[in-house]
């Protein structure tokens, strides 16, 4: 029998532990139902979930790195995480320690046996979209409930900054800080670096309002604050006077000068390239990896490309190298053309739907009900029975484990009801699917378009073939001799793409319409 082990969150958001309960409760049900032996579960109370900053889930990727279990179940994904980026780095650690993620109410790109569910990899991909989309509507109504406070000048919470205290909600100037602060400007304006000021505070038993010394970095953050000139910027907007000035403007002006001369400018840092199509790209004959590699030429230019891994010497495999962006461009715009077509957006919607049929919650409200209504009938019996003088010990006991059993039903239904109503409808996978198809070509649209849409690349000398995450018909291929014609008559194209003759050709040839985008 397969382990696995349980993660379990709640945020502070009119969440309680019984949310927890229920969490563990269905999670054990599906580790019950799928054979699996639950040997640890890993809680945390009040965390949000938009980081990886929460306790028991450090400690559960951690765990994952001692192989003592196969799986981790979590109620819904964004259980695990609200943030793409780090569900997507979190998986992978457990990935690499040969963990696998379950849901227990959701079909993702893994089932309970440990084999792939392609299916369920694109609907993974929206669940955490739409998990993300939801935690920044959330975020978006707090922040318009603190910009109301900013407006009253209202304290809104949290630490506040060395030279202030609060007093009925309002900030208002510290009289023994501020003149700490002053000083600070002034030794820096007379020259004084911050390291040699934060040692003069520490000789002179100053500390910070954690009762630490000053760090030299603290000394030059609260230089650059202008909060101490009474500006305060929050989100797209900048109050004044929110923070009463501690430092007239012109000095604190002569210290932003004084902060850019001296500043120490270091060595531009080499630029990381990034690699769309890692993990994704596979040579087609030998089935290795293709990974992202680069070069400098003669003449000092850097050419990036794919090679496959499996490339050594004359006995590897002789797959031909591929340019970075020509094999990237194409995967994006064979993706929109094929990919975010009406027809294909609807038929991938209505599939996500169908699969998520399969644990649709409001099936499971409605036999909870059927069995809470029995379940009260029964407990109405009883009392009746017992007002007409039946009563026995046994009549007792009946009574408490129905009483019980009422008690469990309602925290399932619940809970279940939650579920029901937060999840994901048609109308919403087809929303999201639309925001793509107007593509901006920046780095992070062609990172999503690639992260959620495409599963695997397959490349040979003469053809391309991409699988997608969907059933059916998902596998495009496209003939290089196609391309190949198009290079052929660059030069044509070139000298009349804005004509006629261009739109003629191109149709004479049968030319997909997006590879010509890969003269452009």
């Amino acid at each position: 029998m397969k382990k696995a082990v349980i993660y379990a969150r709640y945020s502070s958001n009119g969440q309680t532990e019984q949310s927890i309960e229920g969490q563990i409760r269905r999670c054990r049900e599906f580790a019950e139902t799928n054979n699996l032996l639950i040997v640890n579960e890993y809680v945390d109370r009040a965390k949000t979930a938009t980081n990886n900053n929460r306790p028991a889930f450090q400690q559960m990727l951690f765990d994952s790195s001692f192989h003592k279990f196969d799986f981790v179940i979590v109620y819904a994904v964004d259980r695990f995480s609200r943030n793409d980026i780090d569900y997507n780095i979190d998986k992978k650690t457990l990935l690499t320690n040969g963990v696998n993620l379950l849901s227990a109410t959701e079909s993702i790109g893994v089932n309970a046996d440990g084999s792939e569910n392609l299916g369920g990899i694109l609907t993974e991909g929206i669940l955490v979209a739409v998990a993300k989309y939801f935690s920044r509507e959330l975020s978006k109504k707090v922040k318009r409930g603190q910009f109301e406070s900013l407006q009253k000048g209202t304290f809104l919470g949290g630490k506040y900054l060395y030279g202030y205290k609060v007093e009925n909600k309002k900030i208002l100037k510290d009289k023994q800080q501020a003149e700490v602060v002053q000083m600070i400007f002034d030794l820096y304006l007379s020259g004084e670096s911050t390291i040699d000021i934060a040692l003069l505070l520490k000789e002179q038993g100053i500390y910070n309002n954690k009762g630490n010394p000053f760090s030299h970095n603290t000394i030059m953050w609260m230089l650059k604050n202008k909060k101490y000139i009474g500006i305060f910027n929050y989100g797209n907007y900048s109050y004044t006077n929110y923070y009463p000035p501690i430092i007239e403007k012109e000095k604190f002006d002569m210290v932003q000068k004084l902060i850019e001369n001296n500043k120490y400018r270091p060595a531009r840092a080499k630029a990381k390239t990034d690699y769309l199509l890692s993990g994704k790209l596979f040579c087609g004959y030998c089935k290795s990896h293709m990974n992202g590699e680069s070069g400098t030429s003669h003449t000092g230019t850097i050419h990036n490309y794919y090679k496959c891994s499996n490339r050594k010497g004359s006995k590897g495999c002789h797959k031909k190298t591929i340019k970075k962006l020509w094999i990237e461009d194409l995967v994006i715009n064979a993706t929109i053309n094929y990919i975010l077509t009406p027809t294909t957006i609807q038929k991938i919607s209505t599939q996500i739907i169908q699969l998520q049929e399969n644990n649709r919650e409001q099936k499971v409200v409605d036999i909870i009900k059927q069995e809470l209504n029995q379940t009260n009938m029964q407990i109405k019996n009883l009392i009746d029975a017992i007002k007409q003088g039946i009563y026995t010990n046994s009549t007792k006991e009946e009574l408490q484990t129905l009483e019980a059993k009422k008690e469990s039903l309602q925290e399932k239904l619940e809970m279940a009801e939650y579920t029901a109503e937060h999840f994901i409808t048609k109308e919403m996978v087809e929303h999201w699917m639309r925001q793509f198809i107007n593509f901006s070509n920046s780095e992070q649209d062609r990172k999503n378009l690639v992260t959620y849409f495409v599963h695997k690349v397959i490349a040979y000398d003469d053809k391309i073939i991409i699988i997608y995450n969907h059933y059916g018909n998902n596998t495009k291929e496209i003939d290089i001799n196609e391309i190949e014609e198009i290079e052929k008559h660059e030069d044509e194209v070139c000298l009349c793409k804005h004509s006629l003759h261009q739109r003629e050709w191109i149709d004479s040839k049968n030319i997909n319409p997006f590879l010509l985008q890969q003269l452009e």
